[in-house]
């Protein structure tokens, strides 16, 4: 009889089950399914055997050909303000291809502890190559406070904030641990990306702008960032361009911060910084007339023509001309084949011609 007792303990401690026993109870023995996700993790020092070593070489030919297929999804690219004012903007390896790679590379383990530090999030993510005993830690901050996306929910957008945090400092890590083997992804996705749209441009051109419609998104706005009006879209500029929606899709940057409102980029009652020339006469050149208050002699509104949209057109071309645009600076609104006369009309404005209608 007491052995069957016993034999009872023994199975229910092994089991993680709490016993029926008159014993004083204790935590159960065993295996523990979840990790604690703050304080030290265990790290492996030195190199370990493994089964199968890797191949350095077949490393790099699995990833050029997985880089064929995934193209936009192996990198980013969003907007930064200049420290001085104006724009730049920031591609690099997307997480997904942080985790292919390190999946591809094999024999390695990448861990993440998180500490709440308040208003913030701090992700230590650490990377440990098993083959070689080679091990990374490197910590990102993640603030609160992100808003990746327009919701009301706060809980939801809590969440949202704590995974990008948690993937960007997963990115980080092995893109720094593996740094030769993710910049060689990164080149291949980004070629391999401008070359398929390269065999096929007018078709991408067209997608392009469907996808950004459903965004949805002022092409005026796209064309203002890219430079150049969507019919002359190169291949490397759709590349961008796609980049730059698969950033917004991902939660990593908003809508207006990738393709930012006409009157958020350097008005020109504020100035242009020596960067942002450019941006601040595009600005004037698309400016509402309406809203500027301009009154230039011979204007649309001093020839009685307030509500005759091309001379409206006209005095939009004249404001351009003042702020030292360029006739690529063309409203888009003016670049489809029904509004030629309204684009003729800003662009005689633009070289100081005569109105439409009016002796020199």
């Amino acid at each position: 009889m007491n052995d069957d007792n016993m034999d009872s303990r023994d199975l229910s401690s092994f089991a993680n089950a709490s016993g029926q026993s008159n014993q004083p109870s204790r935590p159960p023995q065993g295996h523990a399914l979840v990790r604690p996700t703050s304080g030290v993790a265990e790290r492996v020092i030195g190199a370990q055997p493994v089964a199968v070593y890797r191949d350095e070489q077949r490393i790099l030919q699995k990833l050029a050909t997985l880089a064929a297929a995934a193209g936009s999804d192996w990198f980013y690219r969003f907007p930064v303000r200049k420290a001085g004012g104006g724009q730049d903007f920031i591609e690099g390896p997307s997480i997904k291809l942080a985790n292919d790679v390190a999946r591809i590379f094999g024999n390695c383990a990448v861990e993440v502890r998180e500490l709440d530090v308040g208003d913030a999030w701090v992700f230590y993510a650490r990377f440990t190559d098993i083959e070689t005993g080679f091990s990374m830690e490197r910590a990102y901050r993640q603030r609160k406070s992100q808003s990746s996306m327009k919701t009301k929910d706060a809980d939801r957008q809590l969440d949202i904030a704590y995974q990008i945090g948690q993937s960007k400092a997963i990115r980080n890590v092995i893109t720094n641990g593996l740094q030769l083997y993710c910049d060689y992804a990164f080149e291949q996705a980004q070629n391999s990306l401008v070359q398929r749209i390269g065999k096929d441009l007018p078709a991408w051109r067209t997608r392009t702008v469907e996808g950004l419609a459903k965004m949805p998104v002022d092409l005026a706005r796209v064309e203002r960032t890219v430079g150049r009006a969507a019919k002359d879209w190169l291949a490397p500029d759709i590349a961008r361009i796609v980049a730059m929606m698969k950033s917004v899709a991902d939660g990593m940057t908003t809508t207006d911060e990738v393709f930012p409102p006409v009157q958020e980029v350097a008005p020109p009652s504020q100035g242009s910084p020596s960067g942002t020339a450019d941006a601040a006469a595009q600005d004037a050149g698309t400016a509402d007339p309406e809203k500027t208050g301009a009154r230039a002699p011979g204007s649309a509104e001093e020839e009685g023509g307030e509500d005759d949209p091309v001379l409206i057109a006209y005095e939009r071309g004249r404001q351009a001309k003042a702020a030292g645009s360029t006739a690529k600076a063309l409203p888009g609104e003016y670049r489809s084949e029904d509004r030629r006369a309204e684009a003729d009309a800003w662009r005689s404005g633009l070289d100081g011609k005569p109105a439409p209608g009016k002796l020199v």
